[in-house]
């Protein structure tokens, strides 16, 4: 399954991109390349990964997170992640990121 990225906000300037699919090896460029033109923008102070749509992850993911992370880190914007599912979510917990991303099923 192909991976789609569709770009909103919330209230708090944070951009929002709500992701659906794949993530792994052939999706994670484009997952970077959103991801980073997002956070490239001035009027952006964050940035959240909704990943309610995300019906497979593998560690390519998880890597791409933490490229995403500290790049946010890098330009002191906030990174977090929403909705996981629960094969996500423990694939998060696994890797010992739970408490570093915040995931919550806040919409």
């Amino acid at each position: 399954m192909d991976l789609d990225i569709i770009e909103d906000a919330d209230v708090d300037e944070r951009a929002v991109l709500l992701i659906s699919g794949s993530i792994d090896l052939d999706s994670r460029e484009k997952l970077l390349a959103a991801g980073r033109e997002s956070l490239g923008r001035d009027d952006v102070d964050g940035l959240i990964l909704d990943l309610a749509g995300v019906t497979f992850m593998d560690s390519t993911g998880i890597g791409a997170f933490v490229e995403l992370s500290r790049d946010a880190e890098d330009r002191e914007a906030s990174f977090a992640i929403r909705n996981p599912s629960p094969r996500v979510q423990r694939l998060v917990e696994l890797v010992g990121l739970t408490d570093v991303w915040a995931p919550s099923t806040d919409s």
